[in-house]
C-alpha cells in the first residue's frame, strides 16, 4: 500500500510540474542586425543579457517583450560586446525605447581602457580613452567580483509591453570630422610650402 501511495505521488508531482508554467524572462521577438553582426540571447526571469558579436560597426536593434516575472522589480541588463570587426573600438552607445534606466552598473574592457561613461534615461555612452580590440563586458554577464548589472525600471509597464535597446558605435561629431579635416588641409599646405 505504502509503494502504491508514493507511486502516486510522485505521478502526481511529475504531472503538477509538466503543467505549471516555467518562469519567462524578457522575450527577444525580434532584432535588425546588419553587416554579419550576431546575437544571442541569454535573458531570464527579471534579467536581459545578450552577447554581441561586432562584424561591422552597424547598429543593431534588439526588441523584447516583458512578461509578468520581469515586473517584479528592475529589470537587471548585462551583455558581453565583443569586437569582431578587426578595427579599434573607441566608443559605444546604448539606447533605449519603452523603457529606461535605473541605474548605472559596470563597464569593463577586456585590453582598452575606460574612458567616460555617462548615461541619462534611454542611453548610455561609453568612450574608450585606449581603443579596445577583443570585448568589453556592461553590466556583470560573467559574475565577477566587483562588477554590477545596469538596471532598468519596469515602473509603470505591464506583461505585453515592448521594449527595445538598439547598440551602436556612434558616428564620429561634426566638431572632430571638421578638426581632422582642418588637420589635413594644414598638412597638405605646409607639404606644398616645403616643396615650393
Amino acid at each position: 500500500m505504502q509503494a502504491r501511495t508514493l507511486c502516486a505521488l510522485a505521478c502526481a508531482l511529475v504531472f503538477t510540474l509538466t503543467l505549471s508554467p516555467a518562469g519567462h524572462a524578457a522575450v527577444l521577438t525580434g532584432s535588425s542586425v546588419h553587416g554579419g553582426n550576431a546575437v544571442a540571447d541569454y535573458s531570464t526571469p527579471g534579467a536581459v543579457s545578450f552577447d554581441l558579436d561586432l562584424d561591422h560597426f552597424a547598429s543593431t536593434r534588439l526588441d523584447f517583450l516583458l512578461e509578468a516575472d520581469d515586473l517584479l522589480g528592475p529589470l537587471s541588463l548585462d551583455a558581453i560586446v565583443r569586437n569582431l570587426s578587426g578595427a579599434a573600438l573607441t566608443a559605444f552607445d546604448f539606447r533605449l525605447e519603452g523603457i529606461r534606466f535605473a541605474r548605472a552598473g559596470s563597464v569593463t574592457p577586456t585590453f582598452g581602457t575606460l574612458g567616460r561613461v555617462s548615461y541619462g534615461g534611454d542611453y548610455a555612452s561609453i568612450d574608450f580613452r585606449t581603443p579596445e580590440w577583443a570585448e568589453f563586458h556592461f553590466g556583470d554577464p560573467l559574475g565577477e567580483a566587483g562588477a554590477t548589472d545596469w538596471l532598468l525600471s519596469t515602473a509603470g509597464l505591464r506583461a505585453g509591453d515592448t521594449f527595445s535597446i538598439t547598440a551602436e558605435v556612434p558616428e564620429p561629431s561634426t566638431a572632430a570630422l571638421m578638426l581632422s579635416a582642418l588637420c589635413m588641409s594644414g598638412l597638405l599646405a605646409m607639404r606644398r610650402r616645403s616643396r615650393g
